[in-house]
């Protein structure tokens, strides 16, 4: 699915830990960069390798190296599965996209004239429009 921003133009700067956008005004593309929201997948993809060296180490210190390799692997059969952008990154990832542009909407203003959504700088406070359809 295809993300659809309120602005003409947007920059998806996320990656596998979290979610960030920049939104860029329709009248000069100056852009404003929203709060980064961490990946509750990529948490829980590093609590599994945690998990999987801690039991490793303590199977060393006790002798008991097989069980310790033994869950391990199975620690991180479990982790692999969120290796990349799985379906429940991308979940998150639409969330985080409508979160971020409900943050980002109250740094623009939308012209009722052009539609166009512009930031401060391009905006009309007395005329109520954008500076390029304010008399």
């Amino acid at each position: 699915m295809s993300l659809q921003p309120f602005t003409k133009n947007f920059a998806d700067n996320s990656t596998e830990a979290g979610f960030q956008f920049t939104f860029f005004c329709d009248s000069c593309r100056d852009g404003y960069k929203t709060k980064f929201i961490e990946s509750k997948t990529y948490k829980k993809k590093g609590l599994f390798k945690m998990l999987g060296n801690a039991v490793n180490i303590v199977g060393q210190m006790t002798g008991h190296t097989g069980l310790g390799a033994n869950l391990e692997r199975g620690a991180d059969a479990i982790s692999a599965r969120f290796t990349g952008m799985s379906p429940e990154w991308h979940k998150e990832h639409e969330v985080a996209f409508e979160l971020a542009q409900n943050e980002a909407k109250e740094h623009f203003h939308r012209c009722p004239k052009c539609k166009k959504y512009v930031c401060e700088a391009d905006w009309n406070e007395q005329e109520g429009l954008c500076v390029d359809d304010a008399p």
